[in-house]
């Protein structure tokens, strides 16, 4: 077998090309070996064959790394070794974005092309699949219960455009907040402050009032809530955020869209007409959509660092211990070496993509230490000496805003709740005649007619059949179509029950 007989197993498309074209000189690279903890190689072009051999060694040495080879110029693969070519642990594709899903959490490294682009893409690969941990119990959890909540909930929507050329100061919970908090005492009157999450606190703290606090996180610490005292402060949040921190904020509570992450969460909320939002990676790329939801410019930005200095992921008086990892190294804007996290690293990149969709808005960060943010000027915190009542002004547009009408909700949850019931039955029938290796075309109609299988138990699978059928476990499968079919219908089965037990506790 020749070199291009051997591509065209691998791709078709790129050995029509190499048959159909002359072929031309292409320079190889002078690439060094991969780290020995990699698994996932990408490679954009090649090395000599002195090098490509190496790299064969490399791979055979380990049976989980795997290479993909996404060719800038396809000439490349004229140079390309034949055992390398034929090798079953090499990919030749156009595009990156399909392996990123075959290597979740494993160390990684690329040779040529662009490192930031396929970065992120890894990175945002990674954090939604975390965003569907528990296969979405939790998070639906705070979802039906902040919709069956007593009380009243206002449009958040009712007050875009209100605050329109106002300054805005969106505080983080960064180290170097510290560092502006007694400028943040001077300009009351003159900016909207809006804090969240756990910047909540040190504001407290330094006893600096608030316009606006905001909340997103399913899952925040409980000690760091309760050491602050913004609870009566009109509240922007998303029906995701935990409930226990909702029903706990006294004041009033505006209701912002909805995620858009669950296709489970727009079926329930489809009368309530709220837009889905693009709001970011935590409170802090939430609160900037909020300032310049409300119109207001400039928008300054205090305690973003989105790094660690010595191991302090927050401003002095963020209770309780962050235990995440910081694995990612950078420099910060003074050429000093930090580290950062995949959810602040990708923060980073939605501000900087938010000020570049918004050129008719002013961003200026105010931070005094942390990473850069291209595209986003640095600043002192300067805004007009001009002072209103931005309290009075505050309250009369919340109160303006209409209340949002949940009368709907009743009859959804009674049809989420037969169709629960439903799919628990014919899952179990399905896992009947598939153990008895019987007809299943039947199950699989009946499943197709149940809400709860087609917003919820399908768009889950589409995500976690990437981690639970992963070509080395259907290698090792001794029937992969039948094996296959049985994982996913005993995922569906766990789901719908952790989903049967969630709803029984709410209700």
């Amino acid at each position: 077998m020749n070199n291009l007989d051997a591509l065209e197993q691998k791709s078709p498309l790129f050995a029509l090309e190499l048959r159909t074209e002359n072929r031309r000189e292409v320079p190889l690279k002078d690439f060094p070996l991969p780290k020995e903890e990699t698994l996932a190689l990408y490679l954009y072009a090649l090395g000599p064959l002195p090098w490509q051999e190496k790299i064969l060694k490399w791979l055979e040495e380990n049976p989980q790394r795997r290479i993909y080879l996404i060719p800038e110029d396809p000439q490349i693969l004229h140079h390309l070794s034949l055992p390398l070519m034929e090798h079953s642990r090499l990919k030749i594709g156009a595009e990156y974005r399909p392996y990123a899903w075959e290597h979740l959490f494993k160390p990684w490294e690329l040779l040529g092309g662009d490192p930031q682009t396929i970065g992120e893409w890894i990175l945002g690969t990674e954090l939604t699949l975390c965003l569907y941990n528990d296969f979405g119990v939790p998070l639906m959890h705070n979802v039906f219960e902040n919709l069956l909540m007593e009380g009243e909930v206002r449009k958040g929507d009712a007050l875009e455009g209100k605050f329109r050329g106002i300054p805005a100061i969106v505080c983080g919970a960064g180290p170097s907040l510290g560092d502006r908090l007694e400028e943040l005492k001077q300009v009351q009157g003159r900016a909207l402050i809006i804090g969240g999450g756990s910047a909540l606190a040190p504001l407290s703290r330094a006893h600096i009032p608030i316009h606006f606090a905001a909340a997103l996180d399913p899952d925040p610490p409980t000690e760091r809530f309760y050491r602050q005292n913004h609870f009566e402060t009109p509240l922007f949040y998303q029906n995701q955020v935990s409930h226990h921190l909702l029903k706990h904020h006294h004041g009033p509570k505006l209701c912002l869209g909805q995620s858009g992450s669950f296709v489970l969460e727009e079926w329930l909320t489809e009368k309530l007409a709220l837009t889905p939002r693009d709001v970011g990676w935590n409170v802090s790329t939430f609160s900037t959509m909020i300032a310049a939801f409300l119109g207001c410019d400039p928008i300054y930005f205090v305690g973003l660092d989105l790094c660690v200095y010595d191991e302090a992921s927050y401003v002095e008086g963020v209770e309780g211990m962050d235990e995440r990892l910081n694995p990612i190294s950078m420099k910060d804007r003074l050429g000093n070496v930090v580290f950062t996290r995949p959810d602040f690293l990708m923060s980073k990149r939605w501000l900087e993509e938010f000020a570049k969709k918004h050129p008719h808005l002013t961003f200026i960060n105010a931070t005094t230490r942390g990473l850069p943010l291209e595209g986003i000027q640095d600043g002192p915190l300067m805004v007009s000496t001009h002072s209103v009542d931005l309290c009075a002004k505050v309250h009369q547009k919340v109160m303006a805003a209409p209340m949002l009408d949940f009368s709907s909700l009743p009859e959804k949850f009674e049809l989420l709740e037969e169709s629960l019931k439903k799919t628990h039955a014919i899952l179990q029938e399905y896992m009947d005649a598939l153990e008895r290796k019987q007809n299943t075309v039947l199950q699989e109609c009946e499943l197709e007619e149940q809400l709860f299988y087609l917003d919820h138990l399908m768009p889950l699978w589409k995500v976690w059949r990437n981690l639970l059928q992963t070509e080395d476990i259907v290698e090792r499968m001794s029937d992969p179509p039948y094996e296959k079919k049985l994982q996913e219908v005993l995922f569906y089965q766990d789901v719908t029950e952790k989903f049967c037990h969630a709803r029984s506790v709410s209700i």
